[in-house]
C-alpha cells in the first residue's frame, strides 16, 4: 500500500461532504483525528499499521442498554456495511465504554469522495446505534 496522507484524505472528504473549508482546522495525521458532532458522539479516525479505523465511543451506560437491546443491535450489525473491510461494523469495549468501530475497506481510501462515502455511512450507522441506545 502506498503512503496514505490521512489528514489530506479527511480534509478532502469533509469538503466533498459540503463542510466549509474555513471550518476545518489543522489536521494532524500523526494522532487520532476527532470530528465533534452535535447531539452525537464524536467520530474518531485513526491509522494503525496502515489500516484506517473510524470509531465512536457510545458511552459507559451503553453496556447495560446493550444487554436490553442486543437483538435489535445485532440485527443492525448483520445488515452489512459496504465501506467496511469484512462487510460488518464491530462493537467493542474501550476504556469502559461501548465503542462502534469500522475498519475501512481499502477501496474507500483512494480519494476524498470515496472516503466521504465511508464517513457518511459511518455517521448514518452512528445515528442508528445512538438512537437505539438512547431511547
Amino acid at each position: 500500500m502506498q503512503h496514505l496522507d490521512i489528514a489530506e484524505l479527511v480534509r478532502s472528504a469533509l469538503e466533498v461532504s459540503g463542510c466549509d473549508p474555513s471550518l476545518i482546522g489543522g489536521i494532524d495525521s500523526h494522532s487520532t483525528i476527532v470530528l465533534d458532532l452535535f447531539a452525537l458522539p464524536s467520530i474518531c479516525i485513526s491509522v494503525k499499521d496502515e489500516d484506517v479505523w473510524i470509531w465512536a465511543q457510545l458511552g459507559a451506560d451503553s453496556m447495560v442498554v446493550l444487554q436490553q437491546r442486543a437483538y435489535e443491535i445485532l440485527m443492525t450489525i448483520m445488515e452489512g456495511c459496504q465501506f467496511v473491510r469484512g462487510g460488518q461494523l464491530l462493537l467493542g469495549e474501550q476504556n469502559g465504554e461501548l465503542t462502534l468501530k469500522a475498519l475501512v475497506h481499502p477501496d474507500f481510501l483512494s480519494d476524498g469522495e470515496r472516503f466521504s462515502n465511508a464517513l457518511n455511512g459511518f455517521y448514518n450507522h452512528l445515528e442508528v446505534f445512538s438512537r437505539s441506545l438512547m431511547r
